[in-house]
């Protein structure tokens, strides 16, 4: 095997690694951030101070208000998972104080609702697990 087709593969090979390694990497960002499963949680006893929402940067996002809550959400396997959520928008209003509510979430984030549910709704193995 001549010198060059030696070169020509050993190239080829770090370069199919290093996919494989990216690859693997964005499965796994996909997955922690956009598979969702189901997941009920309750507000708290308190609504949260309304603040102006700001950007990723910290500008303020004009005639917008946020509210910021922190949920201990209990997933259909019994999996608890803490996520924050931010409720956000021009008219926005706070959601009720110690309603029950149920969620597409993820590792990383709420990625559908939160929606105010009724308690009798929540799987009664998940009820008594909701803080």
């Amino acid at each position: 095997m001549n010198l060059n087709r030696r070169k020509s593969i050993i190239l080829v090979s770090i370069i199919l690694v290093l996919l494989a390694i990216i690859f693997v990497q964005v499965a796994r960002y996909y997955h922690d951030t956009y598979v969702t499963e189901v997941g009920y949680a309750k507000t708290s006893a308190h609504v949260p101070k309304k603040e102006k929402t700001t950007d990723d940067n910290g500008k303020i996002i004009a005639h917008s208000h946020s509210y910021i809550y922190k949920f201990y959400f209990v997933t259909k396997k019994g999996e608890r998972k803490t996520l924050n959520y931010e409720l956000s928008g021009k008219n926005v209003r706070p959601l009720k104080e110690n309603s029950f509510v149920k969620a597409d979430i993820s590792d990383k984030r709420v990625v559908r609702g939160p929606h105010i549910i009724n308690k009798s709704t929540i799987p009664d193995n998940i009820i008594h697990m909701l803080k």
